[in-house]
């Protein structure tokens, strides 16, 4: 028997992010309260936008926190058993599912990289469906961040074991496209996942354009570090 579950500092480095823009989020709403008390109208207007967004973002990664705190899959001898919280999937309409699954019933795995535009740059990220016999799916978890320096590699050892203990094939389907929405956090739409695969020149481009904007989030936060550094020398 073999239990995975992520690794605690990819879980804590979640909980961390998520305590720290939630505190920010509770700070700007005070503020915005306090920019109220004194009829500093127009000043409102700026700290609301900035408050929505702080919200929107502590949703974010509230949500990402919940997908991988309790995830956990059990190898057993015979059977494995997934406890996969309800947002596993950042874009995917998941809900939590606690299940056992006899080797002998699981007909395959999928895989396939999904592309997600948004304002000219694109996420890419990997899922993995699990194909029972009776015809049942299950998603069970996703890599994030594919083709730039901060992907996630957790589960491809998992999944390449799982197929061997239950004598299955991992089917990689390819690429489709979804909508990213608003940078991937609101107003998006799932990749279908019966939809073909896109061409392979259409993949190609696809998946530059994720690796730059992986350099492009590398670089802001690379400097968002070099200004807080300038101005703490400063002061």
């Amino acid at each position: 028997m073999r239990t995975f579950r992520l690794p605690l500092s990819a879980r804590l480095l979640s909980l961390v992010g998520t305590a720290v823009i939630g505190t920010m989020s509770l700070l700007m709403s005070g503020f915005l309260v306090a920019v109220l008390l004194v009829d500093q109208w127009a000043a409102a207007v700026a700290v609301a936008v900035a408050a929505a967004i702080m919200v929107v973002l502590t949703r974010y990664v509230a949500r990402d926190l919940q997908g991988k705190w309790s995830l956990r899959v059990v190898l057993g001898a015979d059977s494995v058993t997934f406890v996969l919280p309800k947002n596993r999937s950042l874009i995917h309409r998941t809900s939590r599912q606690d299940v056992t699954v006899p080797y002998s019933e699981i007909a395959a795995i999928e895989t396939r990289l999904e592309a997600y535009p948004s304002f000219g740059m694109v996420n890419l990220q990997r899922p993995y469906v699990l194909r029972r016999r009776n015809g049942d799916s299950i998603l069970l978890f996703e890599e994030r961040a594919i083709a730039t320096g901060m992907a996630s590699s957790y589960f491809a050892n998992l999944v390449g074991e799982l197929a061997a203990r239950a004598k299955i094939q991992v089917r990689d389907l390819g690429m489709s496209v979804g909508s990213g929405g608003v940078l991937g956090v609101l107003h998006t739409r799932q990749a279908d996942w019966s939809a073909p695969a896109l061409p392979l020149a259409r993949q190609n481009t696809l998946a530059r354009r994720a690796a730059d904007t992986g350099a492009l989030a590398f670089l802001l936060i690379s400097l968002a570090f070099m200004v807080r550094w300038a101005l703490a020398l400063m002061g």
